[in-house]
């Protein structure tokens, strides 16, 4: 963290002259106090009094940091149900919920700084650039952390068992006949996208089924966009799969719709089955078969491991990892072929 001795040296005016400028002492010049508190808010200062508040004050308060890609917001269907059942736990230990934003007041600021002005006790990341720079500030801090669907050294995380559930969702669409079974994948380069993908090959080849590279379809953002674009390129394969494993409900929903959109019915010429069990995938036709997280869990689960780091305001050694299970939901998108 940066200190009034780094500005300092970085300035070349004395410790005490630093001091100073950022106390706002009339005693030094508009000219250097400007020149001192740019420096400082470039080097990213943060006052000695707020970090030391951060572990000396309580403030019953628990930072959020919910940034996501897709422009859903706060209404992503997956999500705000983690985020419901986190907060009602939290708030029934005595806490409050901030949401961090990347800016406030117009003003840019990394979620390290904001957590620290705000005095937030602890942080839950559920959705965000994990790989950003702004993150890795969080996580090599010693505030306590816990993520969903991200692993990082020290940290405890939440996540489902992604291959159980991806075996669950293939062995299904296996016991239906299906063997050339094709896959709408997340980001590969996102922790939930390469775990679900790779679960997606390792089951198939247990059941000793041709892993066919050109069913591999890549969804970036789980998307309903994305899943319609890649069942786009499905559509236009010479060798057509007659099921498709979607990594996400709303890329299975996406996927439906450009089915619908080449003039086919699903399932009489494709079944599909999905992943997250969002209540949208509940309520279009036919319903969508999938396999459903335990949201509501993993929200608790979540909550516990914040409340108990904040408790002791430390971090744990070793970041564990909490696995929850899904469960099938049967709808009306997989058809039984007989065996082929």
């Amino acid at each position: 963290m940066v200190t009034i001795k780094d500005i300092s040296k970085k300035s070349g005016f004395s410790i005490t002259t630093v001091s100073k400028a950022l106390n706002d002492y009339s005693d030094i010049s508009p000219k250097t106090k400007k020149l001192i508190l740019g420096l400082a808010n470039e080097m990213n200062y943060i006052p000695n009094s707020q970090a030391r508040s951060l572990v000396t004050q309580k403030s019953y308060t628990i930072g959020i940091i919910f940034h996501e890609n897709s422009g859903i917001g706060l209404q992503h269907p997956l999500f705000s149900k983690i985020l419901e059942s986190f907060k009602t736990e939290v708030e029934s230990a005595g806490y409050d919920i901030l949401f961090l934003a990347h800016k406030t007041g117009g003003q840019m600021g990394s979620y390290l700084q904001h957590s620290i002005r705000k005095q937030v006790e602890g942080i839950f990341v559920l959705c965000a650039d994990f790989y950003s720079e702004e993150l890795f500030e969080l996580y090599h801090s010693e505030l306590p952390i816990v993520m969903i669907d991200f692993e990082q050294d020290r940290i405890p995380y939440v996540t489902s068992d992604n291959e159980e559930a991806v075996d669950i969702a293939v062995r299904y669409l296996y016991d239906h006949g299906h063997r050339k079974i094709a896959n709408i994948h997340g980001g590969i380069n996102t922790f939930i996208g390469g775990t679900r993908k790779k679960a997606f090959e390792d089951s198939v080849k247990n059941l000793g089924i041709n892993l066919n590279l050109e069913y591999q379809v890549e969804g970036v953002d789980f998307s309903k966009d994305d899943g319609y674009q890649a069942m786009q390129k499905i559509l236009k394969l010479k060798d057509q799969p007659t099921a498709i494993f979607c990594a996400s409900d709303m890329m299975a929903v996406g996927a439906i719709q450009a089915i619908e959109a080449a003039g086919k019915k699903v399932p009489r010429d494709y079944s599909i089955i999905g992943f997250d069990g969002v209540e949208a995938g509940q309520i279009i036709t036919p319903r969508l078969t999938t396999i459903k997280q335990d949201t509501e869990t993993m929200g608790k689960i979540a909550a516990t491991e914040i409340l108990k780091m904040v408790s002791k305001n430390k971090r744990p050694t070793l970041g564990k990892r909490a696995v929850v299970s899904g469960f099938l939901i049967e709808g009306d998108t997989v058809r039984n072929i007989g065996d082929k």
